[in-house]
C-alpha cells in the first residue's frame, strides 16, 4: 500500500476530491504537526496535472518547510563541486563503499559514483529532503548503487544500513564558522564507528581563519544620529557578528590570515582545545573596524590543485559560503609591521570570536 492510500484510509474524504483539495488538506495537516502525512499529499497535489496554479503555490509552501535555503547556493557552486569529485577520483575505487553525510540533494554521492565508486550510502536526518535525493538518484538512473536513509549518521547501524565500514566517508555539514551544522560531533561518531581503518574523509581537514580587516557594510548595520536623535545607545542590541558575500565590493584584508582552529576531521583525538589565541602581523596600511573570519577545507591531503577550497574574500570571488564579519567596539588605525592579538572560544557547535589587545 502506498503512503498516499494510508492518507485516503485515514481521510476518507479526501478520495473523491482533487488536487486543490489535497493541497489544502496537506496545510492543515503541516500546521496540526502532522508532516510526513502533509509531505505525501503535498507532493500529489503539487505533481498532478489538474492542480491550479494557487494551489500549487499552496502545496510549495508545504513541500518547502523546514528545507534550508543553502541547498540552492551550495550545488550551483561549481569550484566547490569540483573540487569534491577530484578529491572522491583520488581515493575511490569500483569496490569502495562511500558514507554521505547529510546528503541533501544527493549530488555528493552522485559525484563519488561518477568519479569511479561502487556504491554510496547517504544518510539525510530531513526527511523531505531525504525523500527528494531518493527521487533524484533514480531519475539519473543510479538508485541500485546509492542509497538514501533519512536519518542522522549517529543513528546508522553497522551490519543493517552499512554492511560494512565505508572506505571513505564524504559529508559538507560546515556552515560559515565550520561548527554549527554538528561538524565535530558528527565527525567524533562516524569516524571510529563507520569508516574502514586507513579508510579516507572528504574533507581531509577544516580551518576556522581570521585575518584584521575593514567591512564596508557595518556603517550601514549601526546607528548614530538619526532624525537629529541620538541612537547609538541601541547598537548594544546589535548581534555579535554578520555574513558578508565573500566578493563584497570594498571588503579588505589588512593582516596577513591565521588559523583560529584547525581540525583533522579523521583525527578527533588531535583536534585543538576550546580556546585559541592567535598574533596576526598587519601587512596593509588601514583603519580595521572588525575581525573578518572565513573557512578553509583541505578535501584530501594530496596536494593536488585544487585540493583546498578556502572561503579568503577578494574581489570578483564567489562561494556558496559567506564571510564572517565581527565588528570591533572602536576602529582600530593600523600599520604595516604591527601586530594584534585575535582570542576564541568555541565548543562542538559554534564560536565566538573577539580582539585581545
Amino acid at each position: 500500500m502506498t503512503e498516499l492510500n494510508r492518507i485516503f484510509d485515514a481521510w476518507p474524504i479526501l478520495r473523491d476530491k482533487g488536487p486543490d483539495a489535497w493541497a489544502a488538506f496537506a496545510r492543515m495537516l503541516l500546521d496540526k504537526g502532522k508532516g510526513a502525512e502533509a509531505f505525501t499529499l503535498a507532493l500529489a497535489a503539487h505533481d498532478h496535472p489538474d492542480c491550479s496554479n494557487r494551489d500549487r503555490r499552496i502545496a510549495n509552501g508545504v513541500l518547502n518547510a523546514g528545507v534550508p535555503k543553502w541547498h540552492w547556493n551550495l550545488v550551483q557552486d561549481t569550484a566547490r563541486n569540483a573540487a569534491y569529485e577530484a578529491a572522491l577520483a583520488r581515493v575511490v575505487g569500483p569496490d569502495s563503499l562511500v558514507l554521505d553525510i547529510g546528503a541533501g540533494t544527493g549530488l555528493l554521492g552522485l559525484l563519488a559514483l561518477r568519479a569511479g565508486a561502487g556504491r554510496v550510502v547517504a544518510c539525510e536526518m530531513n526527511p523531505s529532503t531525504a525523500r527528494m535525493a531518493a527521487d533524484i538518484a533514480r531519475i539519473n538512473g543510479v538508485a541500485d548503487r546509492l542509497r538514501i536513509i533519512p536519518r542522522k549518521s549517529n543513528d546508522l547501524v553497522l551490519g543493517t544500513d552499512l554492511e560494512r565500514p565505508a572506505d571513505a566517508i564524504v559529508s559538507e555539514i560546515v556552515d560559515n564558522t565550520l561548527l554549527a551544522q554538528e561538524t565535530l560531533a558528527t565527525h567524533r561518531d562516524a569516524v571510529p564507528r563507520l569508516l574502514r581503518p586507513g579508510g579516507h574523509v572528504i574533507p581531509g581537514d577544516g580551518a576556522i581563519m581570521v585575518a584584521l580587516g575593514h567591512d564596508p557594510t557595518l556603517a550601514t548595520r549601526r546607528m548614530g544620529i538619526h532624525e537629529g536623535f541620538d541612537l547609538s545607545a541601541f547598537n548594544r542590541l546589535a548581534p555579535p557578528s554578520h555574513s558578508l558575500i565573500v566578493g563584497t565590493p570594498g571588503l579588505r584584508l589588512l593582516s596577513q590570515p591565521v588559523a583560529l582552529f584547525d581540525f583533522a576531521f579523521d583525527q578527533p583525538e588531535s583536534w585543538p582545545g576550546l580556546h585559541s589565541d592567535v598574533e596576526v602581523t598587519v601587512e596593509t596600511e588601514g583603519t580595521a573596524n572588525a575581525i573578518i573570519q572565513w573557512i578553509r577545507l583541505v578535501l584530501d591531503r594530496s596536494g593536488a590543485e585544487g585540493s583546498v577550497y578556502e572561503v579568503k574574500p577578494a574581489p570578483g570571488r564567489t562561494s556558496c559560503w559567506a564571510v564572517v564579519s565581527w565588528p570591533l567596539a572602536s576602529p582600530l588605525a593600523l600599520a604595516p609591521g604591527g601586530t594584534r592579538r585575535i582570542a576564541a572560544r568555541r565548543t562542538d557547535s559554534n564560536i565566538m570570536i573577539w580582539l585581545a589587545y
